[in-house]
Parts: structure tokens; C-alpha cells; sequence
């Protein structure tokens, strides 16, 4: 069957009449209902109800339609992917992080692979985790970096690779009451003011769903613009905070805050690199992704080891 011949059929249709399509597709409307009649010879059944000049699409033109716009749409995106496929090695990479990844995991991770592919662009855009899905769905990125959420690892039109598990702990100032107990249960930390980001954070959105999991819901929450602000709030004694343990290395090392597990309560998450099933990834992309997964898990591999160690 002669796919220019569907594709002429589908403007047709799109078009209304023969001879608009005609103007469009550049053919004379005698030629293209000629093309007509053998694509019904072809088929076997009649595509149109004729009433004199009038052309009306029955029910097998509209089975042969909805068939040609999907045939329409798979050679756009054959035409896209031949052209992904073929572009020079200088493809440049998009895609997209939450905040917490962006700040805290990108640079050391960017870092390397542009010492070893400098002539690889690599552009991310840092943003909530809602607004990122966005940016995917809409084809804006070709992958994202996100935090477990039941919306997106547990959804069937993604592919989801996990890339490390990021260690959450309850962190306080140095001169706090939590630092006199022996162990400090979800209870406990009830009556202090909570710091937590913004209403779209996808940490924020992971930490009350822990705590009301176990029935502990904080009496005073203090909204705070990220983890920046939150770390120097601790540290000036305005309350206390669920945090990664990788944001705050540098503020346990120099002894600035205390941090503590708290009993019964896992706050670990994994952290996932996902994209849309249907997207093929150039291969450049797919480089930049295996030198993440190695960079993250070599470097997850070393803090346990020092966190072994303390």
C-alpha cells in the first residue's frame, strides 16, 4: 500500500474538499482524484460516499483516517529521531533537577564529565519537582533527576533508574534539649518549630508524609525558601529541621549543628534518573547518565565509608 497515497487521503479529509487539498499538496485535482480511485482499488472498499461532486467520508475512510494520522505522526517522529541520530557529537544535553539535586549532587558530577567531553554541552534546569515533570512531559528535557514521588517512579509511561539512596537526618542547634537524649522519637520533636521549604518542594511533600505516617504532626511550621535558609535558621537557633545528611556535611564537620536519627521513622529516599518510555535518548545523553550513575554511586560509596569512620 502506498503511503503517499494515505498521507494525500488524510490532507483530503483535513482539508474538506479535493480541491483545497490539491492547492495544498501542489497536484492538480484531477491527478490527485485519480490517486484516489487506486488507493480504493488498493484497499478494496470505497472511502466515500459520492453525491454528485460531493465527497463524504464513510466508515471504512474513517478507519483508513485515524490509521493515517498515526502513520503521519510515526514518520514525524522517524524524521526526528533519523536527524537525533545523525547530528555531530557536539549535541547538546537538556534536562532537568529538583532543587536539593541541583545544588548539592550536579556540580562535582558536571564537573567530571565535562573534564572528560568538554566539547558536550550539558544544560539543566532546576526547578520544583512538579514544574520539572512539566518540562518532560512536554518534551522540554529529555530526562530528570528526582526524589521518589508515587506520581512519577510509580507511573508505567516512565523508564525509572535508580541512582542512589539519600540519607535523611533530624538536625538541630548545637545548644538544643534534643541534644541531652539518648534517642529521639518522632514524638519528641512535635512541640519544636519545624523549618521546611516551600509548599512545592518535593522534600517538604516526603517529610510530612513520614511523620504522619506515625502519627507525629509538628504544632509549629515555619516555611522557609530552601535549604540554605533553612541550614542558617538551625544554626541561629530558630528551630529545627529534616534535612540530607549530603546538604549539611560541611556544617556537621565544622561542628555548627548536631543531627540525630529518630527512632522508628526511616527517612531514607531513593533518588531515581527517569524518562518517557516512547524518548530515545541521543547518545550523548545517555554517556552524561552512566557517568552520573558511576560518579553518584562512587561517591555514596565513599561517605558511607567516612560516615563508618566517625
Amino acid at each position: 500500500m502506498n503511503i503517499d497515497k494515505i498521507l494525500s487521503f488524510c490532507t483530503i479529509v483535513d482539508q474538506g474538499n479535493l480541491s483545497k487539498a490539491a492547492e495544498l499538496l501542489y497536484r492538480s485535482q484531477p491527478a490527485l482524484s485519480k490517486q484516489m480511485s487506486s488507493l480504493e482499488k488498493e484497499i478494496g472498499y470505497p472511502l466515500f460516499d459520492r453525491n454528485g461532486k460531493k465527497l463524504t467520508l464513510n466508515k471504512n475512510g474513517e478507519l483508513l483516517y485515524e490509521f493515517g494520522k498515526k502513520l503521519e505522526k510515526d514518520l514525524i517522529q522517524l524524521k526526528k529521531d533519523l536527524y537525533a541520530l545523525n547530528r555531530p557529537a557536539t549535541n547538546s544535553i537538556y534536562f532537568g533537577v529538583t532543587n536539593y539535586i541541583g545544588i548539592y549532587l550536579m556540580p562535582p558530577v558536571l564537573s567530571e564529565f565535562k573534564k572528560k567531553r568538554p566539547e558536550i554541552a550539558v544544560n539543566f534546569t532546576v526547578d520544583f519537582l512538579s514544574n520539572i515533570i512539566d518540562l518532560l512531559e512536554q518534551d522540554q528535557i529529555s530526562f530528570a533527576l528526582i526524589p521518589q514521588s508515587q506520581y512519577t517512579t510509580d507511573n508505567s509511561k516512565y523508564i525509572c533508574r535508580f541512582l542512589c539512596q539519600d540519607d535523611m537526618v533530624l538536625a538541630f542547634p548545637n545548644n538544643h534539649p534534643l541534644v541531652n537524649l539518648s534517642k529521639i522519637t518522632p514524638q519528641d520533636i512535635v512541640n519544636y518549630p519545624l523549618l521546611v521549604s516551600q509548599v512545592k518542594s518535593a522534600t517538604r511533600e516526603f517529610i510530612f508524609s513520614k511523620l504522619s505516617s506515625v502519627g507525629a504532626t509538628p504544632k509549629n511550621i515555619i516555611d522557609m525558601h530552601n535549604t540554605e535558609t533553612i541550614k542558617q535558621g538551625i544554626i541561629c537557633g530558630i528551630g529545627i529541621s529534616i534535612l540530607s545528611r549530603r546538604s549539611i556535611n560541611n556544617e556537621i564537620n565544622n561542628k555548627l549543628l548536631k543531627v540525630a536519627y529518630i527512632e522508628g521513622l526511616d527517612l531514607n529516599r531513593a533518588l531515581y534518573v527517569i524518562h518517557k518510555k516512547n524518548k530515545r535518548l541521543s547518545d550523548e545523553t545517555k554517556m552524561f547518565i552512566n557517568s552520573l550513575l558511576e560518579n553518584i554511586q562512587l561517591e555514596t560509596s565513599v561517605n558511607h565509608q567516612n560516615m563508618k569512620g566517625e
